[in-house]
């Protein structure tokens, strides 16, 4: 493990050893996301923030440092965010880390990447020249987070859509503008035709809902799927005049 005197920034990211290329890239992608996702966070007083890549040669120390004019308010909620965010998520207090679901999916995947390697000392996050250390646990408390808690009957709304996954198999979801997250669909046989020919179109579709501990809707088993108009569809305030009409 690194030792303070050797972190070249305030916000570090140390990966360790023995990481194969490709782990090496994802493990900087995801580390400049979660930088990202708080550094988004703290926005509000017109002043952007934009960090630099600092490396220390010879080690797998990734460091970012912020523009000269980065406002010193916000700099200090973001490390301060930084190094609370891991600790919190790790004891099981996901909503209380106050991250988006960009940034716990980020912190998740480094935690994988630990868990893979089997070293829970091999990725911390350095703020401040203070080791935060990113474990195997944080990856498992958020997938057990994120697994389905309770469902119920009823309707979601939004865009059909379609996508391939990393198995190339096709993946049904509706995008409801209320949630960040589109919401999987599964379709029973007699519904495929209609899908079809609804895919990018508004739909309303009812059924069995399952819902994350939080109250997130993370799939539905559709039951029925209706198409609904679209804005330029729906009739304009002089179509309804007579209706309105005393």
């Amino acid at each position: 493990m690194a030792t303070p005197d050797q972190i070249p920034t305030d916000l570090t990211i140390d990966l360790g050893d023995e990481l194969s290329p490709e782990e090496f890239v994802a493990a900087v992608r995801n580390f400049m996301g979660f930088v990202g996702e708080i550094t988004d966070a703290q926005s509000g007083d017109g002043s952007d923030i934009t960090w630099t890549v600092r490396v220390r040669e010879g080690s797998a120390l990734i460091g970012v440092e912020p523009n000269s004019g980065a406002p010193i308010s916000r700099l200090a909620m973001i490390y301060k965010k930084a190094e609370y965010a891991p600790k919190a998520v790790a004891r099981g207090d996901i909503v209380g880390a106050g991250l988006t679901e960009k940034g716990i999916n980020h912190l998740k995947s480094l935690s994988d990447l630990v868990a893979k390697k089997g070293n829970e000392k091999g990725v911390n996050i350095w703020v401040k020249r203070q080791p935060v250390s990113i474990g195997s646990g944080i990856a498992r408390t958020v997938r057990e987070d994120w697994q389905s808690d309770y469902f119920d009957y009823g309707t979601v709304e939004g865009r059909l859509e379609a996508i391939r996954d990393a198995s190339g198999s096709l993946q049904i979801r509706v995008k409801d503008f209320l949630y960040s997250r589109a919401i999987k669909c599964a379709v029973p046989e007699k519904l495929i035709d209609q899908v079809l020919h609804s895919f990018r179109r508004r739909v309303e579709i009812e059924g069995k809902i399952h819902y994350r501990r939080d109250g997130t809707p993370i799939s539905i088993d559709a039951q029925t799927i209706e198409v609904l108009p679209e804005d330029d569809e729906l009739p304009t305030a002089a179509d309804v005049r007579g209706i309105m009409a005393v």
